[in-house]
């Protein structure tokens, strides 16, 4: 429903102050009495903010789950919504396989740790500030871990090098962690004024930056796909024309992670003509593995697929940067 209001002023023509009447439902619904305090915050686009969760926003938020539940989804569902404190409980005693499961779960969250528990409750808090991790240096290390897991899979596939390629998989999960991380924080900043502020990040900004995380989650993803595909050592003539498309594609991604956080336009370019360039280079290498006649193993095909689709997301991540002014 959307209300009009006409601003009054305050002390006559001659007075310095303007009121503005909000509605009566709105204040009822939000549990407002006179003399409580509320956050007014000016977006980039002019428009006033009147948020009545000024207490909120800097208190820790809890919440209780039953350990009979999903717990991996539920868990994950808690920590994603900003939840600082949850309560597991138990109409029954808590056994070991339990805690051990619960354990097993956490560690897949940054600075989720048990803190309390007893025979019904294991209490779970997670101690993160975010002013204390910035969500662009996050983005950065979690851009920089994907890169190398990328070249790691690729070397272990060059090499056939089976025990390199299981070691992948395991660093996935902390790319996972970091994406997990970033979700939270960007939706306390997208859910709280005083918390975009704090983070200094914009609710525009958090959208990309949301989907930005997803898609370095998704190269990470990727190469842990191209690991899967290890078999044995890739010959000199195939591997010299992988080995450039993986350098086409990592300067791709260099390029546009980088124009997240300072936009150049060279850059969007670039990045745009690179994808219409990868996708001929690779199509010449199908053919030229194709045309062999000792048959080459077909996972070949498949890492040259893989590294087609990383550099469409590349070209996704680019079209997410926007000019700062």
């Amino acid at each position: 429903m959307v209300n009009i209001r006409r601003l009054q002023r305050t002390g006559g023509e001659s007075g310095s102050s303007f009121l503005i009447i909000l509605p009566k439902d709105w204040v009822e619904r939000q549990g407002l009495s006179k003399g409580h305090p509320v956050v007014v915050a000016e977006r980039e686009d002019g428009c006033l903010i009147v948020d009545p969760r000024l207490s909120k926003a800097g208190e820790p938020r809890s919440t209780s789950i039953q350990i009979e539940s999903n717990l991996r989804w539920v868990i994950t569902s808690k920590y994603l919504l900003g939840f600082d404190e949850i309560h597991v409980v138990s109409s029954k005693k808590i056994t070991g396989k339990q805690r051990l499961e619960l354990e097993r779960i956490i560690k897949r969250f940054v600075a989720l740790e048990i803190t309390e528990e007893d025979e019904n409750e294991i209490v779970i808090r997670c101690l993160v500030d975010p002013s204390t991790l910035p969500v662009r240096k996050t983005m950065k290390r979690m851009n920089l871990l994907a890169s190398r897991m990328l070249d790691d899979a690729v070397d272990a596939f060059f090499e056939g090098d089976k025990k390199s390629a299981d070691y992948i998989n395991q660093r996935d999960e902390e790319v996972d962690r970091l994406f997990f991380l970033i979700v939270r924080e960007l939706r306390s900043a997208i859910q709280y004024p005083r918390m975009s502020e704090i983070m200094s990040i914009a609710p525009v900004e958090a959208l990309d930056f949301r989907l930005a995380a997803q898609y370095i989650e998704r190269i990470a993803d990727l190469s842990v796909e191209i690991a899967s595909h290890t078999t044995v050592p890739v010959d000199t003539r195939m591997r010299k024309k992988i080995e450039l498309i993986v350098a086409q594609v990592k300067e791709m991604l260099s390029k546009s992670v980088a124009n997240l956080f300072a936009f150049d336009s060279n850059k969007v370019s670039w990045v745009i003509e690179a994808e219409k360039e990868l996708g001929s280079n690779i199509a010449k290498a199908r053919d030229f593995l194709l045309s062999k006649a000792d048959n080459e193993p077909q996972s070949q095909l498949y890492v040259l697929d893989i590294l087609l689709r990383i550099g469409e997301t590349a070209k996704d991540i680019v079209d997410l940067a926007l000019p700062q002014s």
